[in-house]
């Protein structure tokens, strides 16, 4: 994030840590993909330029908060609220990615006095694999390593029309944490819960029956969370979907500039009544 300061706050788990840019308006927080960090929305921000605050937090086990656990979007949600409360700000739009929809929908959930709007970018309510894929994954982790499986695998869910460096920036913020690299055991534990366990079907029903203002892209290449994922998420908040083509999982290293237009003229509307 262009002229960011790093500040950290305290969590249910521990320290976590969160950029900050000051800006005029009603600010926005962004909500990760897991296995990334605040960073991967950096130039989303600077995109955005200074209309408005903008945070970024850094989940447990992530980036360089802390590591305790435990790792479902409820608890990321609590880390969410802590940046807020922390950085004094009452109300904020959302802006989430992959599992950060499940964050958001859970802290819409829990606060909805706190959330001015949700824009999702290739999210959902919940990724749901089974555990024969969850055991391949954590094989695989032990055999090569956190950097190195995420080297092999961290291209397969980008799009044909990604920037060229995403799969690098993407391999850098799943293995970077707190104090080098990410532990091997911590990131097992993270993949099993948030992939595996994590279903936040439940905040949905209860943020449908008084949805804020909600908006639902997804990329046309996304492996992960794809079209069905993200119309389960966008029913929740009553609201469209709309596809990115040539993007997978991550619109927000794939397109940064695409993902920034898209949040701006969301809350441009949400923000005229339109």
């Amino acid at each position: 994030m262009t002229q960011h300061a790093r500040r950290s706050a305290r969590g249910r788990s521990g320290e976590l840590s969160y950029l900050d840019r000051p800006g005029p308006g009603t600010p926005v927080l962004f909500l990760h993909p897991v296995n990334t960090a605040a960073e991967v929305w950096t130039d989303v921000a600077a995109a955005l330029g200074g209309a408005r605050r903008a945070l970024a937090v850094d989940y447990r086990a992530h980036g360089r908060s802390e590591p305790g656990g435990p790792y479902l979007p409820a608890d990321y949600a609590a880390d969410a609220l802590s940046v807020l409360d922390a950085a004094g700000v009452g109300r904020a739009h959302l802006v989430c990615g992959s599992i950060g929809g499940a964050v958001a929908m859970e802290l819409a959930a829990a606060a909805p006095d706190r959330v001015a709007s949700i824009a999702a970018f290739g999210a959902a309510l919940r990724v749901s694999w089974g555990p024969d894929l969850l055991d391949e994954a954590e094989a695989g982790l032990r055999e090569l390593g956190v950097r190195a499986w995420f080297a092999r695998h961290g291209g397969e869910i980008l799009g044909p029309k990604s920037r060229a460096d995403a799969a690098g920036r993407l391999v850098e913020l799943a293995s970077g944490g707190r104090d080098g690299d990410r532990g091997l055991d911590t990131v097992v534990r993270v993949l099993r819960s948030t992939f595996g366990e994590a279903d936040s079907r439940p905040a949905a029903a209860v943020v449908a029956a008084a949805p804020p203002p909600g908006r639902v892209f997804v990329g046309s290449h996304d492996p992960t969370c794809p079209p069905a994922r993200a119309r389960e998420l966008a029913a929740g908040l009553h609201t469209e979907v709309r596809v990115l083509d040539g993007i997978g999982h991550l619109p927000m290293l794939e397109d940064p500039a695409g993902t920034a237009a898209a949040a701006r003229e969301f809350h441009a509307a949400v923000e005229e009544g339109r």
